[in-house]
C-alpha cells in the first residue's frame, strides 16, 4: 500500500468557487476529481466519488487507503441535502479506507439549536449533528465562526481539541484597514447587540475586531448596543454608549439573517452622527428578500441604514442572491461585497497544529503548515 504524498481534498457541491480556489491554490492537498454528488429520482441523496475512472479503481481504492482526506463543504439551505451529503462523503471515504477525515465546513448548520429551554420539549439539533459527524466518520471539524459558546461546547463534547473554530476576524480586520483609516479618531467598532451581557460572545468578537485593527484593546474606540426580542425576528434597541459623531462605523456580527438586528444598530449609529455604517457579518443567511430589505433601509427616508454590508462566502448562495438583486436593482452594484475563507481556515489549522500538546500532535490530523 502506498500512501498519497498530499492529503486528499473532497471538494463538496455546496462551496464557494473562491475558497475552493484558495485551498487549491495551495498546494497541499490532491484534489478528487469527477465526483458525482447529487440526487436520486426518488429525492435520496448520493454521493460516488471519481465517477468515470472506474477503469483505475484498483489503483484509486490504494489512493484513499490509509489516506488523510479533507472535505470541503458548507450545510446552508437546502439544509438537509447539504448535511446529508457531506455525512455521506465521510461515510464513503472512511468505508474506503480512509484513514483519517477531516470537515472543513465553512457554514456548520443547526448551530443556533445549542440548547433546551425551560418547559419547552425542543430540538438541540447541535448536539444531534455533532453526533452524526462523529458515527459517519468524521474525525475532526474546522468551521467559521460557530454561532455561540453553547454549540462551541455541544462539539468540543464530542470532538475535544479536534473541534477547531475558525475566526473571520483576520479576514474582516484586513478588509477594514484596506477600507479605513485604523485610527480610533476616526473609526469606531462594535457589536449589533450583547453589551448587556457579561462575557456575550459578540462583544467579545467586536472587541478581538478592534484589537486586530488598531493593534491594541481600546474600550474607547468601541460603541456598545443593547437590544431585545420583539418577535422570532425582530428587535428593538433599548441601550447605546459610544462616541461615534462624524466617525466611519463597523458592526460586526456572526451571521445575518432578516437583517433587523443590524439595520436597528445602523440606524441608531447614523442618529448619533455615524459618518458612514459598514456591516460585517461572517455567515449571509439572508433569507427572503432579506438583502433587498437591508440595502434599501432608509430610516431618515433619505440615506440608507448600511452603506455597505461585507459578508463571507461560508454561505455559497449568497452571491446567487446578490446576483439576482442586482439584476432588478443594478444601482445597489457595489453596496455588497463577499470575502473567501479558504486561507483564514488553513491558517487555523496551522495554528492549532503548531501549537497542539505533544500528546495532540501525535494524533493530529494535519499534515504541518505550509512551506
Amino acid at each position: 500500500m502506498s500512501l498519497s504524498p498530499k492529503p486528499i481534498l473532497l471538494v463538496g457541491n455546496a462551496v464557494s468557487a473562491k475558497t475552493v480556489q484558495e485551498l487549491t491554490d495551495s498546494g497541499r492537498f490532491e484534489v478528487l476529481d469527477a465526483s458525482s454528488i447529487g440526487k436520486f429520482g426518488s429525492d435520496e441523496p448520493f454521493v460516488e466519488l471519481m465517477k468515470g475512472k472506474e477503469d483505475d479503481f484498483a489503483a484509486n481504492l490504494n489512493k484513499l487507503k490509509g489516506a488523510k482526506a479533507y472535505i470541503l463543504q458548507s450545510t446552508a439551505e437546502p439544509v438537509s441535502d447539504n448535511t446529508m451529503h457531506l455525512l455521506l462523503m465521510a461515510h464513503t471515504l472512511k468505508q474506503y479506507g480512509a484513514a483519517e477525515v477531516t470537515a472543513l465546513v465553512p457554514f456548520t448548520a443547526f448551530m443556533r439549536q445549542d440548547r433546551s429551554f425551560k418547559n419547552r420539549f425542543t430540538s438541540v439539533a447541535a448536539d444531534m449533528f455533532a453526533k452524526q459527524l462523529k458515527a459517519a466518520g468524521v474525525d475532526r471539524i474546522a468551521t467559521v465562526t460557530p454561532h455561540s459558546k453553547g454549540g462551541m461546547q455541544l462539539y468540543q463534547h464530542v470532538f475535544g481539541e479536534d473541534f477547531i473554530p475558525v475566526p473571520a476576524t483576520d479576514v474582516f480586520a484586513e478588509d477594514i484597514k484596506r477600507r479605513f483609516t485604523a485610527h480610533t479618531a476616526s473609526l469606531s467598532i462594535g457589536a449589533p447587540d450583547g453589551a448587556d451581557k457579561a462575557q456575550d460572545e459578540g462583544q467579545n468578537r467586536a472587541r478581538e475586531l478592534a484589537k486586530a485593527v488598531f493593534g491594541h484593546a481600546d474600550d474607547s474606540a468601541m460603541f456598545r448596543i443593547a437590544k431585545t426580542h420583539t418577535g422570532v425576528s425582530d428587535t428593538k434597541i433599548v441601550s447605546f454608549d459610544g462616541d461615534v459623531k462624524d466617525k466611519d462605523c463597523v458592526i460586526v456580527d456572526d451571521m445575518i439573517d432578516g437583517g433587523s438586528t443590524m439595520v436597528n444598530a445602523a440606524s441608531l449609529l447614523k442618529a448619533h452622527g455615524a459618518k458612514s455604517v459598514t456591516c460585517y457579518a461572517t455567515h449571509g443567511i439572508l433569507t427572503g428578500n432579506a438583502l433587498e430589505k437591508i440595502l434599501l433601509a432608509k430610516p431618515d427616508g433619505m440615506n440608507p441604514a448600511i452603506d455597505k454590508l461585507i459578508i463571507t462566502d461560508s454561505i455559497p448562495d449568497a452571491q446567487k442572491k446578490l446576483d439576482a438583486l442586482l439584476a432588478k436593482q443594478p444601482s445597489l452594484k457595489g453596496r455588497v461585497e463577499i470575502l473567501p475563507v479558504g486561507n483564514a481556515m488553513l491558517k487555523e489549522l496551522d495554528i492549532q497544529a503548531l501549537t497542539a500538546a505533544p500528546a495532540v500532535q501525535r494524533r493530529r490530523r494535519f499534515n504541518g503548515p505550509a512551506q
